[in-house]
């Protein structure tokens, strides 16, 4: 079941810092080539790890299995989150296109597995991912297997930095699922996510805690022994707390809403949501309107 939370400010200081952050990576457009960053030799490899999984990535029963797993949970934990907000009209509640007239960008999108699940449910979905085999393969399926999609369902390889700026709150609901962990600069990227999400839009973000439990079960056990993910995909230092992940939002006047833990049970390739966010953690927050600044 998903709580709501009683959430924490973060202090001035902080503020002040995540603040001085931003300011800073925004001139680093100036060292950039057309306008926009350039990837650094860490993002390149990223990119690449995944982009060579693309021929496996819609195999249930592949390396991408738990992630498959993973709609079960993901999918009516963004639903029911964007219809709590009261941004469903009425007569699409509780029906099989429930998420109709919403706008969904889906970053990091991989080959598609969320983003044609979103679609189904009546959402015109946006992916975009760094990775182009990885659209390739999106591309394709949504071609050759989920047809009556196409007109709801767009991939574009491109990064998000360059997307913001000819999308400006453009958007009802922003997704970052099984993305946060892969990236160095996570307030560079949650700054141009949020910059394309309206007033009263919904940023999802489903990641991986930074905790002990965490790097020894889901990734020494995880990647090292069982295989359940392929070697080399997490990263310690990429980790991120929930509470880190509020306290970034907070300074871009999003307001979490809803924090809830979750764990894989891999032996039955299966997700549920449990009462910690030791492990695995998703998240909500809501753009607030300009008036509701502090």
């Amino acid at each position: 079941m998903l709580r709501n939370l009683t959430l924490l400010k973060p202090s001035n200081r902080l503020g002040q810092s995540l603040f001085g952050a931003l300011t800073r990576h925004s001139s680093l457009d100036a060292t950039s080539t057309g306008g926009f960053k350039q990837q650094t030799a860490e993002t390149v490899r990223e990119v690449k790890h995944h982009d060579g999984l693309a021929a496996d990535w819609w195999n249930k029963t592949g390396q991408m299995a738990a992630l498959h797993a993973m709609n079960e949970i993901r999918v009516p934990l963004i639903r029911d989150g964007i219809v709590a907000r009261g941004n469903v009209k009425a007569h699409y509640i509780n029906t099989t296109k429930v998420l109709s007239g919403q706008r969904i960008l889906d970053v990091g999108c991989g080959a598609g597995l969320l983003t044609e699940q979103l679609a189904r449910l009546g959402a015109h979905v946006t992916g975009i991912d760094l990775g182009e085999e990885l659209i390739k393969a999106a591309r394709v399926h949504l071609a050759n297997c989920s047809p009556e999609l196409s007109d709801r369902v767009e991939y574009k390889m491109e990064p998000i930095d360059q997307h913001a700026k000819g999308n400006c709150e453009c958007y009802d609901v922003l997704i970052l699922s099984e993305v946060l962990e892969h990236v160095d600069d996570k307030v560079a990227l949650l700054s141009s996510c949020v910059q394309t999400l309206k007033p009263g839009g919904s940023i999802f973000i489903t990641t991986m805690n930074k905790t002990l439990p965490m790097w020894l079960g889901g990734v020494v056990l995880g990647e090292y022994v069982l295989n359940i993910a392929p070697k080399g995909t997490h990263h310690w230092d990429k980790m991120i707390g929930p509470l880190d992940v509020q306290r970034i939002l907070d300074t871009m006047n999003c307001q979490t809403v809803l924090v809830n833990g979750s764990t894989y049970d891999f032996w039955r390739n299966t997700w549920r949501w449990i009462n910690s966010t030791q492990l695995c953690y998703a998240l909500q927050a809501v753009k607030q309107m300009p008036t509701e600044s502090s």
